[in-house]
């Protein structure tokens, strides 16, 4: 594993994202359980390699992503003189490039749904996961990183952590995500052993894959979750950045505030310069369109 350490060294050296690194670490470790010997890698190898990968119905942004990691592994090695080509990107091209993603076609649940799938949860745990996402719209890397620390009940705000996707650090609490998260804290400050939010039974931080796992289980037992189906029949945690930002877009938000929430990108046409964004009106209008979701009613979709 000699060229992996060398290649993580490297990947700290450009300024990658811990949570970045980490990924791309397990995935070229596992490439290399394959192929320990990378420069005798051959396309008929990759071909064999991306349909393992095929085979576990992995959706294609993740295939993708296992073979960008695949591919920035290559391009170290072509600059350390190991060898000469990275027989990559052509491949990646080939048989998968050609396989547009499509966000229209992830799965987008109702709001009595989302209540039932927060009554369902057992634990406290699984309740304020599906709350936090539902109610902010983070990223799985970005709940994983959240610390106590930077929920400020005061305020009424959850410092997200920085990342270099995100625009905008900060997410509102309404009352009932407040309420989840004080429930939750009784629970976690008896066992916690990390400044990390979200802990497991022992009180360490919990694997980064635990609340898609957490999700799909419950998500079977609604018929929200089919792990062999396409995207659009899948439950992650991406599902609720989706569920998020559709459900504020039905009740009428102002797409520039949906932006600044999701933390997307606000660069602006020329026009555009003068017309900041005041956080306290964003607020106003989140607690105005966010779905109440720990209370079951009949809400129209």
């Amino acid at each position: 594993m000699k060229f992996l350490e060398r290649f993580i060294l490297d990947c700290k050296a450009k300024g990658m994202t811990k949570h970045s690194i980490e990924t791309y670490q397990s995935n070229v470790m596992e490439f290399l359980t394959y192929y320990p010997r990378p420069h005798e890698v051959t396309i008929d190898h990759l071909r064999y390699y991306l349909n393992k990968l095929r085979a576990r119905n992995l959706a294609i942004t993740t295939l993708k992503g296992y073979m960008s990691a695949v591919s920035s592994f290559y391009d170290f090695l072509v600059f350390e003189n190991e060898i000469h080509l990275n027989p990559v990107p052509a491949f990646r091209k080939r048989y998968l490039d050609r396989t547009k993603y499509n966000p229209s076609s992830r799965q987008l649940i109702s709001v009595i749904e989302m209540q039932e799938l927060y009554y369902t949860a057992p634990h406290i745990l699984k309740k304020v996961i599906i709350m936090i996402l539902a109610k902010t719209g983070i990223r799985r890397g970005e709940l994983h990183d959240l610390k106590e620390s930077d929920l400020d009940f005061y305020r009424k705000t959850i410092h997200i952590p920085e990342k270099k996707k995100r625009s905008n650090y900060i997410a509102f609490m309404d009352d009932e995500l407040e309420s989840a998260l004080k429930e939750y804290l009784v629970w976690r400050n008896r066992k916690a052993k990390t400044e990390y939010l979200l802990i497991s039974n022992k009180g360490g931080r919990i694997h980064k894959d635990a609340p898609g796992m957490i999700l799909a289980e419950l998500g079977k037992k609604l018929h929200l979750h089919d792990p062999n189906g396409p995207l659009e029949q899948k439950l992650s945690p991406h599902t609720f950045r989706h569920w998020f930002t559709s459900h504020l877009f039905r009740a009428g938000m102002n797409s520039q505030y949906i932006k600044f929430l999701r933390g997307d990108s606000m660069r602006k046409e020329s026009w555009q310069i003068y017309n900041h964004i005041d956080i306290e009106l964003v607020r106003v209008e989140y607690l105005r369109c966010i779905p109440q979701i720990s209370t079951r009613q009949y809400i129209p979709d």
